[in-house]
């Protein structure tokens, strides 16, 4: 590879990087803009209730970007690869199966429940026959591209055969149960996406100690990926706690926590990476 086509490559990581930032910022901000265009200033119990707002364009379209974004994206070792694809499939879901209705605030556009079916329905179908097509190709490309010298993980064999089942089961759950498919579907896969995520955080985690030469448990315990995990472990038990307590908007706190610790670490690893491919690059 030419000098020119490694910056080029480099470049193009560099940005793809950065856009998943914004592209979490958009969708923040749309929010934020929505809060206060509330007469009076009004919050929904959570962030995915802003899909029966004005927010609903931004809201859909920054998932499915973010979901693009993660699956485009090569993580530093096969396992996180697997967890960023699955966690970037489950984003399209968590866009495309929309939650409840909140009233607790104003509400625009809200579909019949005939049309919201509908929608749930081509929408849904299409990413599915999309996402085994997708799975197929790539099994396909990998067999091609063969190399005995480096084989999946051991953990990242596990992580497929979950991804391929949790697909194979979603897939059946929706043709056959496809009323309450449409009820659950954005809870089930907004915490499938969040469990991604962490699993995608904890695997840098010790990725990062390894490439420090700290592979004692108390090392990876400690470094910056480890801490962002164990932020996002606490905001969960606290905001389930706060609901515990009678808080009405722990699901608003708890994804906007889970979101920007997201980022957070996003920026952690661009920093580290410093433009470059992978951590082994």
């Amino acid at each position: 590879m030419t000098d020119t086509t490694s910056e080029n490559v480099n470049q193009t990581y560099l940005t793809l990087r950065l856009a998943m930032v914004l592209l979490v910022g958009l969708l923040f901000l749309s929010v934020i803009v929505q809060y206060f265009a509330s007469a009076p200033d009004c919050l929904q119990h959570s962030i995915s209730a802003y899909y029966f707002t004005p927010a609903r364009a931004v809201f859909v379209g920054a998932l499915c970007a973010i979901g693009a974004c993660l699956i485009v994206y090569r993580g530093s070792t096969d396992t996180e690869n697997v967890l960023l694809d699955y966690s970037g499939f489950m984003a399209f879901v968590v866009a495309f199966v929309p939650t409840t209705v909140d009233n607790t605030c104003a509400v625009s556009n809200v579909p019949t429940a005939e049309e919201l079916t509908d929608a749930v329905s081509n929408n849904v179908l299409t990413l599915l026959v999309v996402g085994f097509g997708a799975a197929l190709l790539a099994m396909v490309v990998r067999w091609l591209r063969k190399n005995p010298d480096r084989p999946l993980s051991k953990y990242a064999r596990i992580s497929v055969a979950v991804t391929l089942t949790a697909l194979a089961a979603g897939t059946v759950f929706f043709l056959f149960w496809g009323d309450t498919f449409e009820r659950i579907g954005h809870a089930v896969s907004a915490i499938a996406l969040f469990a991604g995520i962490i699993g995608v955080v904890m695997v840098n985690a010790v990725g990062f100690a390894k490439k420090q030469g700290d592979t004692a448990a108390a090392k990876v315990a400690t470094n910056r990926y480890s801490l962002v995990a164990f932020a996002m472990g606490l905001s969960l038990v606290g905001c389930l706690v706060s609901k515990w307590l009678g808080f009405g908007h722990w699901l608003f706190v708890l994804e906007a926590l889970l979101i920007a610790e997201f980022a957070v670490f996003w920026m952690l690893q661009t920093t580290e990476l410093r433009g470059k491919v992978s951590r082994a690059a």
